[in-house]
């Protein structure tokens, strides 16, 4: 079931500018910032990146510490 929002006390210029977008998408309102807010709501690729991370972190759970990053790291410079 869909729910509503009802946001308060926005700005003047923030509303005009919304208003704006909408028109020149030739869109009310209401359906320019339902589609911002989907937009939104998408999980972004950072999240969705670590998410498959963890995943693969449970799955194969080993522990590289600080020194053996630094001697690898050092090891490729010589």
């Amino acid at each position: 079931m869909a729910q509503e929002i009802t946001i308060r006390e926005v700005p003047e210029d923030v509303y005009a500018r919304l208003s704006a977008r909408a028109a020149l998408q030739q869109k009310s309102l209401e359906e320019y910032l339902q589609e911002e807010l989907r937009r939104m709501a998408q999980p972004s690729p950072n999240e969705e990146w670590v998410r498959r991370v963890r995943k693969l972190k449970e799955r194969q759970p080993f522990r590289v510490t600080a020194e053996e990053i630094i001697e690898a790291r050092d090891a490729d410079r010589k």
